[in-house]
């Protein structure tokens, strides 16, 4: 389904039953990147995925690509859908879109699961080696065989786990939203501060991947450090850990968004007496 949302219009899945679990998808990819984990969390959840401006079903728009747009279309369409207070699941750009959510709607959120979310201000440093490294093969790979092989590129050197394991149709819907790419790389660098991250008071499970590119790794960890109301775990495996530790990451975000929910209901039970 379309739902209208800040202005655009968003497409929309929701299956199951349960408490609310809505995902959000990283660079390229779109709703259906989460149907595994769907079909693992739909028989306790009701689960919400939806295309991100500007990927798939769902149009690009004139307005310029930022972080925070894309955190206003989510804050719209929780609230077009009546899902607030939610647990929201992100992975790497989503994550991102998903920190910024928690940032300012934390209203909306009752507990969110950021995976690897790209942002260079947590580990400035290794960031800036990381693009050093990775913008040359981008650059070549666009202006030699065109922007679907940008993204071939891309995914190659900062999700290999994926890239290998994923079939040609299926890399095919990321290449197909490879205008995303130039995008999501142009948005103005997060500039978020340790007193900015330790603002949030929202109930946080960040995850990482023991082999994903030391930069994320280490963005990671220091969010989960600098955050006062964080869990952390570490799957075995690269950046894109739902698709490749799928049992362990759909375990992970059952048992947090329980226990979120848990917290929840003893603060009204206790606020009501």
């Amino acid at each position: 389904m379309d739902v209208n949302a800040n202005g655009t219009t968003l497409y929309t899945e929701q299956t199951g039953n349960g408490p609310s679990l809505v995902f959000v998808h990283g660079m390229c990819g779109d709703a259906r990147v989460w149907a595994d984990q769907v079909q693992r969390l739909q028989d306790r959840f009701r689960c919400t995925t939806y295309d991100r401006r500007g990927h798939s079903r769902s149009p690009r728009t004139a307005v310029t690509e930022t972080v925070e747009l894309h955190g206003d279309d989510l804050a719209a369409l929780l609230t077009a859908l009546d899902l607030a207070p939610t647990v929201v699941v992100g992975s790497s750009g989503g994550a991102r879109v998903t920190l910024d959510l928690v940032r300012r709607y934390p209203e909306l959120v009752r507990g969110a699961v950021l995976s690897e979310p790209p942002v260079g201000s947590l580990a400035p440093e290794a960031f800036a080696a990381m693009i050093s490294a990775v913008a040359p093969a981008v650059s070549h790979a666009a202006e030699t065989d065109g922007p679907r092989a940008a993204v071939d590129a891309f995914f190659s050197a900062i999700c290999p786990g994926l890239w290998s394991r994923i079939d040609e149709p299926i890399k095919d819907r990321y290449r197909d939203n490879a205008p995303m790419l130039f995008a999501d790389l142009g948005m103005p660098g997060d500039e978020l501060s340790q007193r900015d991250i330790a603002a949030i008071d929202v109930p946080v499970l960040v995850l990482a991947g023991t082999v994903s590119h030391p930069a994320l790794h280490d963005a990671a960890q220091n969010l989960a450090s600098w955050l006062p109301n964080a869990r952390y775990l570490e799957l075995d495996c690269g950046h894109v850990t739902y698709a490749e530790q799928p049992a362990d990451f759909a375990r992970a975000v059952a048992a947090f968004a329980i226990e979120v929910g848990s917290v929840t209901s003893e603060r009204s039970h206790s606020s009501s007496r």
